[in-house]
């Protein structure tokens, strides 16, 4: 039986939460009482169409599987992933006059190796940077490195 792990960050900014099996699950807002709130399985949408649904209770935190199983396997590396975009991002806005490539060096230095492998490409994560400044100051673009040619690791 699983029980619960931690919330994190969704790719919109959506609380989210993982279990300790590694699946993660999305917040039906509709269904929350004081007691309880409700959660359905992230991938619930076609081609998957995952029929599971979780329970947190609130004042203990014990999660309680809906009567539905999963039908995917769990992606362990999923919850770390979104961890590491969600660091990227912060630091990105809260560090606006740094430069792209200290910021994804010092984030992707404190990542295991692993999960590193299961991330977008270094132009991806360059533009992750550059969007998340350009939301934070209200500016429609930063011009940075756009090419891994131009980024460069130390």
């Amino acid at each position: 039986m699983p029980t619960f792990s931690k919330f994190i960050d969704g790719q919109r900014g959506s609380q989210q939460m993982v279990d300790s099996d590694g699946f993660i699950y999305s917040r039906k807002k509709p269904r929350d009482t004081p007691l309880y709130s409700a959660w359905r399985c992230r991938k619930n949408n076609p081609p998957t169409k995952c029929p599971c649904h979780a329970y947190l209770t609130l004042p203990d935190n014990s999660l309680t599987l809906g009567s539905k199983p999963h039908n995917h396997p769990a992606d362990n590396a999923a919850p770390l992933k979104r961890e590491v975009l969600s660091t990227l991002k912060r630091k990105a806005a809260e560090q606006p006059l740094s430069v792209t490539q200290n910021i994804l060096s010092e984030v992707l230095a404190d990542s295991t190796p692993e999960t590193n492998q299961t991330l977008p490409t270094m132009e991806s994560l360059a533009r992750v940077v550059q969007r998340s400044r350009a939301v934070s100051s209200g500016s429609a673009q930063h011009t940075e490195a756009t090419s891994s040619d131009d980024l460069e690791f130390h």
